[in-house]
């Protein structure tokens, strides 16, 4: 048996908690909002069956609107962090969050500035991606320039051939390889040259990573609050 009336049920709750809370700060409002909704969503997926009489225990056990909202009044407005407050439309939209992203391989300036601006990264993250972004791509053509000159020696000198004419005016040449410690220490040295250039790239993904469980973190928090009222 399914429950034939749940998003009418669902929706006439939300709807008395939002004109219940209609003189709270917009923020909080939905906020308050979207923790009832998330908790209606877990406690719905934890039901083996689910009717109308279960959709109104769920919503039973969360309370009535207004006493959430008489809570939510009581409870001091958190103070925005300077920040988020400083970037509002960017954090909340996280297009300061990509661009530091983005940022980090190219302009790699301005993308720690925007990875330190955000509150998304704890400073272990920031920290790291400062660090292992190694300038971004224009710092990579600086090292890799480096690097180049260095295996072009090494190629050169490795292999070498010379020649001489012997005295019935034969020209022989004799050539000798590079060394297998050397020949060992360049495949290195190109493995660890292939390791700097996607090193920018990996970073930013684990940067991408840590952004994404920061916001399931977030939720989770907000889940637990919501399962406490």
């Amino acid at each position: 048996m399914t429950a034939q009336h749940a998003d009418q049920l669902i929706d006439g709750y939300l709807a008395r908690l939002r004109v219940a809370a209609i003189d709270l700060p917009s923020s909080v409002r939905e906020e308050l909002i979207e923790d009832m909704r998330a908790h209606i969503a877990e406690a719905r997926a934890r039901e083996a069956e689910e009717t109308d009489a279960t959709i109104l225990n769920i919503l039973d056990r969360l309370g009535d609107p207004e006493l959430l909202v008489a809570e939510a009044r009581q409870r001091p407005t958190p103070v925005p962090s300077r920040q988020s407050s400083a970037w509002p439309g960017l954090y909340q939209s996280g297009i300061l969050e990509i661009g530091a992203l983005v940022l980090l391989l190219f302009v790699w300036v301005i993308g720690v500035i925007l990875l330190w601006l955000s509150p998304a990264w704890k400073t272990r993250d920031k920290v790291l991606g400062s660090i292992f972004s190694l300038g971004g791509y224009p710092g990579i053509f600086i090292i890799g320039g480096a690097f180049g000159h260095h295996f072009i020696g090494a190629t050169l000198s490795g292999n070498s051939c010379t020649s001489s004419t012997d005295s019935t005016g034969n020209v022989p040449q004799a050539c000798t390889s590079m060394p297998a410690w050397e020949m060992i220490g360049l495949i290195l040295s190109v493995a660890l040259v292939v390791i700097v250039w996607l090193l920018p790239v990996i970073t930013s993904g684990y940067l991408a990573l840590r952004l994404r469980g920061g916001r399931r973190a977030q939720g989770a928090i907000a889940l637990t609050e919501a399962e406490s009222r």
